[in-house]
């Protein structure tokens, strides 16, 4: 079951060089969708059940896959043109440019987890005068 199609991508392109052949692009959107099943197990399952943000974040991180594809289809790490003062240095971030790759930020809106949530455990036993109250 897809849950992104090409225009998806094509919405959310900046610029005038947006792909123009939609059968690549919705390729290209399959292979992204394969590979977030494959890293987050279950997700069909979670987004069948109409999970709150779930489906809509999963095209945001599919769109911002293929984008990066397309942009970058020869995976270069920096690149510079021009000569002397009229030369300009680019550099494209990412461990993996130009690859079909979730970031760790992808990983996390997937999977439900938001920056600085996480869990503590106390170590003061709950019958000592110095445990913290809790309301």
């Amino acid at each position: 079951m897809a849950w992104t199609v090409a225009q998806d991508v094509l919405d959310a392109w900046i610029g005038d060089d947006e792909p123009t052949d939609s059968q690549l692009v919705n390729k290209w959107i399959e292979k992204a969708e394969r590979e977030i099943r494959f890293r987050i197990p279950g997700i069909q399952a979670r987004i069948t059940a109409a999970e709150v943000d779930l489906l809509e974040n999963a095209v945001d991180v599919v769109v911002a896959m293929v984008t990066r594809v397309f942009r970058n289809p020869d995976g270069t790490r920096s690149m510079s043109t021009g000569e002397g003062p009229f030369s300009e240095q680019r550099t494209f971030g990412g461990d993996t440019p130009g690859t079909l790759a979730l970031t760790a930020d992808e990983v996390g809106k997937l999977r439900g987890l938001t920056a600085g949530r996480g869990f503590s455990i106390g170590m003061i036993p709950s019958t000592s005068p110095f445990a913290p109250v809790v309301l």
